[in-house]
């Protein structure tokens, strides 16, 4: 077994949960972290499940279950958007610390199926005093995820593909994270861990002794040149990775412009400040209706925003560097339906 497993801090800290090996089973989730914002968002889970909403936590808390963070008190949650009002209706029952659920922010959009659909991502919070607060998230359709997220769900989290695939934003620790993923996922015998290692000497030095399927190959160029031992390699991987941070600044750049009318009209409406989550929600609702487009991706078009970010990410490199970035539209098949 290579060295690498045992580096870089992706040793999963439960055993139940560390190894892709039992995703045939349910993994219990790691509840020895006895803080009470993850005892409230794993209740808020199982609320949820037994009401039969396909959801799953996903982002910083899951990379904690898997090992490869050590703390994050904000809550990225994964729900069908089928299931919006079943969840809108637990949140606005739901309380901490004796503080009730309200939107967070000008910018999300309502907690509604056509916008889920569509890519916007829905903010929530229990109150703005100091000490423990919960931060929450809903993402209907999670950025670059490719396949069913649902169908790969085990106990309260999201797959390590899914989060790995969603690491792959702006953000410089994100990488490192999906990285790590990646490699619990090689050493559980997953090879589509693969896919998420983003450090030019790891790959190295599982090239020789890990094998590396032509599928994979093929989705990924950069790993060719890892097989390779190829001098290439590590410029190809920062070119990469600068490729798919500048489709995160794309797309939410995209979201943004669509939503500064949406926005702008939520500051300006006082009945917003202080009402309850369902009088938000549904003036939220109605400004949405008429501000906020469902699909801002759609209509902007993909092949447009991935030209864009390749024109960013090889302006004034070696050309040759194009060849070793992937066909990414496989990652956005799902907002373009």
């Amino acid at each position: 077994m290579p060295s690498v497993y045992k580096s870089r801090g992706v040793l999963p800290r439960n055993s139940q949960t560390g190894s892709e090996e039992a995703e045939g089973q349910t993994a219990k989730p790691m509840m020895n972290r006895s803080t009470s914002l993850d005892g409230f968002y794993c209740g808020l889970l199982r609320r949820l499940r037994r009401k039969g909403v396909p959801c799953a936590i996903t982002g910083g808390l899951a990379c904690v279950e898997f090992g490869v963070v050590e703390h994050t008190e904000d809550c990225d949650l994964l729900c069908a958007p089928s299931a919006a009002e079943t969840l809108l209706a637990a949140l606005a029952v739901a309380r901490f610390r004796g503080r009730g659920c309200r939107y967070r922010g000008a910018f999300g959009a309502p907690l509604a199926k056509p916008w889920l659909t569509g890519g916007w991502t829905s903010h929530f919070s229990w109150g703005e005093s100091g000490g423990a607060n919960p931060f929450l998230d809903v993402f209907g359709v999670p950025p670059r995820v490719t396949g069913s997220w649902q169908r790969r769900v085990r106990g309260l989290y999201a797959d390590r593909r899914t989060v790995a695939e969603m690491k792959r934003t702006r953000r410089r620790k994100d990488w490192d994270q999906a990285t790590a993923l990646g490699l619990q996922m090689l050493k559980a015998g997953h090879s589509d861990g693969w896919l998420h290692i983003f450090d030019a000497e790891v790959l190295l030095s599982l090239a020789d002794s890990v094998p590396c399927p032509g599928r994979l190959q093929a989705r990924r160029p950069v790993l060719r040149l890892a097989l390779e031992q190829n001098r290439w390699l590590e410029r190809a991987v920062q070119t990469e990775v600068e490729f798919w941070s500048h489709l995160d600044r794309l797309r939410l750049k995209i979201y943004e412009s669509r939503g500064r009318d949406y926005a702008l009209a939520v500051m300006k409406d006082t009945r917003l400040k202080g009402a309850p989550l369902r009088e938000q929600h549904a003036r939220r609702l109605e400004l949405a209706e008429q501000l906020l487009p469902e699909r801002p991706l759609r209509g902007y078009g993909l092949d447009r925003l991935v030209a864009q970010a390749r024109q960013a990410t090889l302006t004034g490199l070696d050309p040759a560097l194009a060849d070793f970035l992937p066909d990414v539209r496989l990652h956005f098949a799902g907002l373009m339906g």
